[in-house]
């Protein structure tokens, strides 16, 4: 019997998305629990995203380092206590032409409201989609038409500060 054989590109499937472990801070600000977003050009086309500060966890390195490290490279805020995990993330984006799958850890920082500074961050390619920083409200952020990552952060946020910090992180989109 003939072997069936067929062309490479038929048998290619799907390539399997990269896997990536990253960090993200909700900071709160005292004393009107005002939410610091970044705002970047979104690396899938469309409307810009407002996004917590974090990113990914380089090899070797705890996720507590990670979370200080960019929370200091995004913000200039230095982290000097731990910051509890209340939500989990997981999704899959295309950046310069490859698919990456992150599972995010977002964590809880509790801060006197500052002025942000991108100064601090070495990423070239993040430096060329920041757009801006803003503190937000709850309110304010359910009025605005803008995108805000995770989905729903609005009533995610609303929810945290009605129930404080889950005994286990809280799965969200």
């Amino acid at each position: 019997m003939a072997a069936l054989t067929a062309a490479p590109s038929a048998c290619r499937e799907v390539e399997t998305p990269r896997e990536r472990q990253a960090v993200r801070a909700l900071v709160l600000a005292a004393p009107g629990n005002e939410i610091l977003l970044l705002r970047f050009r979104n690396p899938s086309g469309g409307e810009d995203l407002w996004l917590t500060p974090g990113g990914g966890v380089r090899s070797g390195e705890s996720a507590e380092a990670a979370l200080r490290r960019e929370v200091w490279e995004e913000t200039g805020l230095r982290l000097t206590v731990p910051a509890p995990l209340v939500w989990q993330r997981e999704h899959t984006y295309t950046v310069a032409g490859e698919r990456v799958r992150q599972s995010e850890d977002i964590h809880l920082v509790r801060t006197q409201r500052f002025e942000a500074t991108d100064g601090h961050n070495p990423e070239r390619g993040e430096r060329a989609i920041f757009r801006g920083f803003r503190w937000w409200t709850v309110e304010e952020m359910r009025d605005s038409a803008d995108l805000f990552v995770p989905l729903g952060l609005p009533g995610l946020v609303e929810n945290l500060l009605e129930r404080g910090v889950p005994d286990s992180p809280i799965t969200v989109s």
